[in-house]
């Protein structure tokens, strides 16, 4: 106790002797003293480092000074957009004053952004015996939680010194009383006057309202209008919108104008120019925020054919994307052109769809006119009309070479091949026989039981873009006496057959939990269906099996059963 009570004694007189040698650094301009002092005083045992109990002990009687000639200086680089990391820096020149041996432990710097505390940042330090504490420079970060202007304030310091059970608390309270309602920095901390301010810009928020000739606000072509509203500015004016990249750059300036942002919102309208098309933001900015909303601007539309030509009662499937989204759309036979287009229709009787929420086109056209030269799309039916064709050639059901005598001339009938693949069916089948595991000989040890899965053997013949998936559940055995389920361990093994090219996942080795939780064997995901993106072929499935077995097991004879799922 001597060793602890000239400690403690020596860092009470510290902050209390006011002409202690200090070590001196350049301070940063705009340094300034901080406010208040530093109070010695006992921890009490198990108590967080910025307890306000002291209870265990107060060493100091006064307030003592941060040291002699300290300065401290707080700034902040980085980010600066609500959200990004801000980085802090403290930089000081010396700090309170040790008048004892030698100390050392974990300084504990405490800031706070707005007046919300943030997790202190931990550092170690050393303090010389008779000698301040060094000068040092504290880093440190935060998420800025706020547009305009943010105030970060050095709140205090605590120095923990576990080795003598003693802390030192350093801030702005400027009394300094003792005993159970005492008033001093270590039971009524104030911040410092230590502090840095920026300013951040918030993220504005871009919405858009709606698009002239649309159902959908994700979506737009040329000459279309976009109307939209910006909010969240944290300052009033002029504000731009424009189309750009995803990124919110590379903005196009004929889709540039302006609208006027006031009590931090606005509105206004922008035009989609000829030529821009893709994945575009819609940007809203002023005075450095700025707000996106996506939005695609569609490009010239297109139709494809399943099948290029054929005779009447042909049925074509029509595909096509850079549709207006979510419209209807008519599906219809064509003439050949002659002059402007469109050509004329054919008697071919149209059908009505529904292109995707994502603008492509998808239906069934049923060809029965012989004049009928394209199969084409419309939509927005006027003069804005969007329309585009695909080639058709008729075929009838008989055609003249060659005329009378003549030498030259051909014909050509085309004649439709149809064919219809029926899906097969997702199954698995077994070796025959059931899982035998190795008999044990007591022997007053633990012991394992091993076997293996009767293989066996998934068949996927479904032709499509579907996965699946085989489990296993374990009732555990029951005979002379229960063995749990848990204590079974199967250890997977799956492989594809020559005839598969999905890839096949394996299934980690594992205990089974109990009776009712599956264990997965193999799967094959929907997105591992190889080059052909169509699922399909055998896939072989086997498994290790352990089972743990106590030192007393009751001897005899035991059954269970391994449920196997496909899904």
């Amino acid at each position: 106790m001597r060793a602890r009570n000239k400690v403690a004694a020596a860092l009470s007189g510290s902050v209390l002797m006011a002409g202690a040698a200090v070590v001196t650094t350049a301070v940063p301009a705009m340094a300034v003293t901080p406010t208040g002092g530093c109070w010695v005083y006992s921890a009490v045992g198990g108590s967080a480092v910025d307890s306000t109990d002291t209870s265990a002990g107060e060493l100091s009687s006064s307030l003592a000074s941060w040291g002699a000639g300290a300065d401290y200086v707080l700034t902040t680089s980085g980010g600066s957009t609500v959200g990004d990391t801000r980085d802090m820096s403290l930089t000081f020149n010396t700090g309170p004053n040790n008048g004892g041996p030698a100390a050392s432990g974990t300084a504990y710097y405490y800031f706070s952004v707005n007046g919300t505390n943030l997790p202190p940042v931990t550092k170690a330090f050393n303090a010389p015996g008779f000698a301040a504490i060094p000068g040092d420079t504290i880093n440190g970060s935060f998420t800025i939680p706020a547009g305009g202007n943010n105030d970060v304030v050095f709140r205090k310091v605590i120095y923990d010194i576990p080795s003598f059970t003693l802390r030192v608390q350093c801030n702005g309270q400027s009394s300094g009383t003792t005993g159970a309602t005492g008033i001093n920095p270590a039971t009524t901390p104030i911040d410092t006057n230590v502090t840095s301010s920026f300013s951040a810009f918030a993220v504005a928020t871009a919405t858009v309202d709606g698009i002239t000739n649309q159902n959908v606000t994700n979506a737009a072509r040329a000459g279309d209008v976009i109307s939209f509203t910006g909010s969240d500015f944290t300052s009033d004016g002029t504000a731009s919108a424009e189309l750009c990249d995803v990124g919110g750059g590379a903005c196009d300036a004929a889709s540039a104008t302006t609208f006027a942002v006031s009590g931090g919102t606005g509105s206004g309208s922008v035009t989609v120019p000829a030529g821009l098309t893709g994945a575009k933001v819609l940007k809203l900015s002023l005075g450095g925020e700025a707000g996106t909303q996506a939005i695609t601007l569609l490009g010239s539309p297109t139709v494809q054919l399943s099948i290029a030509g054929g005779g009447a009662g042909t049925t074509v499937q029509v595909t096509g994307s850079n549709w207006d989204p979510s419209k209807s759309i008519t599906v219809g036979g064509y003439q050949a052109l002659v002059g402007a287009p469109p050509p004329p229709a054919t008697a071919d009787t149209p059908v009505l769809a529904t292109t995707s929420a994502t603008g492509t086109l998808s239906a069934s056209f049923t060809v029965q006119d012989s004049t009928t030269a394209f199969i084409g799309a419309s939509q927005r039916p006027g003069p804005g009309a969007i329309f585009s064709v695909a080639a058709f050639t008729f075929s009838g059901d008989a055609c003249t070479a060659k005329e009378g005598l003549a030498t030259t001339g051909e014909c050509s009938l085309l004649e439709v091949v149809t064919l219809t693949v029926t899906a097969g069916d997702l199954k698995m089948s077994k070796n025959a026989g059931d899982v035998a595991m190795s008999g044990i000989t007591l022997d007053g040890t633990d012991q394992v039981s091993t076997g293996s899965l009767q293989d066996v053997n998934v068949m996927d013949y479904r032709g499509g873009d579907l996965g699946w998936a085989l489990t296993a559940k374990f009732s555990g055995l029951s005979g002379p006496a229960d063995i749990a389920p848990d204590k079974l361990t199967i250890t997977p093994a799956c492989a594809a057959a020559a005839n598969s090219d999905d890839t096949v996942t394996t299934g980690s080795q594992a205990a089974f939990a109990d009776d009712a939780t599956a264990v997965g064997l193999c799967s094959v995901l929907v997105g591992d269906l190889g080059a052909d993106n169509v699922s399909g072929g055998d896939v072989a499935a086997d498994a290790d099996l352990l089972l743990d077995l106590l030192i007393n097991q009751a001897a005899g004879d035991y059954t269970g059963t391994l449920t196997l799922t496909l899904s």
